[in-house]
């Protein structure tokens, strides 16, 4: 959280040095779903701390393997653009849908019942043109919303 907190205030050192404080207290517990639930925003530090000097590059590399996806370059879109944007709301689902998180993690994180979230999938999905939780992530990374 420090990580995120220092990139969105621009500061690029204090959040590089937060980043491999994070992934040095990671690799000797065995932590990593706390990156996972970070989504998009964590797995776009992880790529910038691959950039410069890190004691953890094998873990950084496995956590963004874990990304659906792993931060390689983006696909070019070959889905015509939806009819129907999707929400704040729904924006902020899809990026936790990119992780491992469940549907009751998610809506814990949230704070909101699992229905709610239940009902946010559903119209992803449906907004999408899809019917799974792999095939939403990889269009929504076509379409750059992730």
């Amino acid at each position: 959280m420090h990580a995120r907190a220092t990139h969105r205030l621009g500061d690029r050192r204090r959040c590089a040095r937060a980043l491999e404080n994070a992934l040095h207290a990671a690799a000797g517990e065995g932590f990593r779903r706390a990156f996972l639930a970070g989504g998009a925003e964590v797995a776009e530090l992880l790529v910038a701390q691959l950039g410069g000097p890190t004691a953890h590059r094998a873990l950084a590399t496995e956590l963004l393997e874990r990304f659906d996806g792993g931060g390689q370059a983006e696909r070019p879109v070959s889905h015509p653009p939806m009819l129907e944007p999707l929400t704040d709301r729904e924006l902020a689902v899809l990026r936790y849908l990119q992780t491992m998180m469940s549907n009751v993690e998610i809506a814990d994180t949230m704070c909101v019942s699992v229905n709610t979230i239940k009902t946010h999938v559903k119209n992803i999905y449906r907004k999408l043109e899809t019917g799974r939780r792999r095939d939403a992530v990889r269009l929504a990374r076509e379409l750059r919303l992730l």
